[in-house]
């Protein structure tokens, strides 16, 4: 499985990783989560930029393309 990035519609707060730079996922366990690491969205900053929008924009659009699914 594939873990799209997810583009702010305006620089700012990465929405992805809630501004901490760090993206989570799978089981939390007493507060840490099973499976973590720099998010993609906002290259680790905590805020996307009009570049990082842009970036993720067009990866997303070149993933759903290799796939097959566009």
């Amino acid at each position: 499985m594939y873990d799209m990035s997810q583009p702010n519609e305006t620089p700012g707060k990465c929405g992805k990783c809630k501004g901490s730079g760090t993206y989570s996922w799978g089981t939390i366990l007493n507060g840490v989560p099973k499976h973590s690491g720099p998010c993609h969205s906002c290259g680790g900053k905590g805020h996307q930029t009009a570049e990082d929008i842009a970036r993720d924009k067009a990866y997303n659009r070149h993933k759903v393309n290799s796939m097959g699914w566009g």
